[in-house]
């Protein structure tokens, strides 16, 4: 990922359109089934976006410890296996928590509610960091910025957990407000849409959970 971001100027002037919407995808979803939450993770590379940049250095952003060092080091929930198709690659996994559950960690992962507020874990924002990307200092956060200026996290809540929400949000700190995030109804579940050039604003909003204000009346 450095070695993308190195030479990240040069696809943004001649191939931003492609670059600034397939790049990267993320992925979190939570469901309910048989009295547990089902969470699963997915984050992959579009592999059209890493032949394009190979074909624009002299080197090859190919790094063979990549994957394994990927694998090593899953930040997210779950075992990860391996997606590896023509268009992308990467890792997703798979995890089934009881709400009952005594594992600090797991509790951590699940939602939550006070009142009609529902908090649900946001796992990238909790792990993500601008070095994670290799922009590490304000010029290469800058760029960084930029070249994912158009790719978003996507978070799914099925209806079975939370039957209607009217807004969701990142709750403001250090004095900033809240930032509001795109909301869809697709059908059995909702999707929170998370701008990935927020993950830089981390002194300005609560990044690790997602705070979603359950509708007074139903959306269906």
């Amino acid at each position: 990922m450095k070695k993308i971001i190195k030479y990240g100027t040069l696809f943004c002037i001649m191939l931003a359109p492609l670059i600034l919407s397939s790049c990267i995808d993320y992925v979190q979803a939570y469901s309910y089934k048989n009295g547990r939450y089902e969470i699963y993770h997915k984050m992959t590379i579009s592999k059209i976006v890493t032949e394009l940049a190979e074909g624009f250095s002299e080197e090859s952003i190919e790094d063979p410890d990549y994957t394994t060092e990927i694998y090593e080091n899953w930040p997210y929930v779950g075992t990860p296996e391996k997606v590896d198709n023509d268009l992308e690659e990467g890792f997703e996994s798979r995890i089934s928590i009881d709400p009952k559950t005594d594992d600090a960690k797991e509790k951590s992962l699940l939602p939550t509610k006070s009142g009609k507020k529902y908090f649900i874990p946001f796992t990238f924002g909790k792990t993500f960091s601008p070095d994670s990307i290799g922009a590490s200092d304000e010029e290469a956060s800058g760029l960084a910025g930029a070249f994912l200026s158009c790719a978003k996290c996507r978070i799914l809540i099925s209806k079975k957990i939370i039957p209607s929400i009217q807004s969701a949000k990142f709750e403001g700190i250090n004095g900033y407000s809240g930032c509001t995030l795109p909301l869809h109804d697709y059908g059995d579940s909702f999707c929170v849409e998370i701008p990935v050039p927020l993950l830089f604003e981390s002194n300005k909003y609560r990044l690790d959970r997602i705070v979603l204000e359950e509708s007074t009346t139903d959306l269906n």
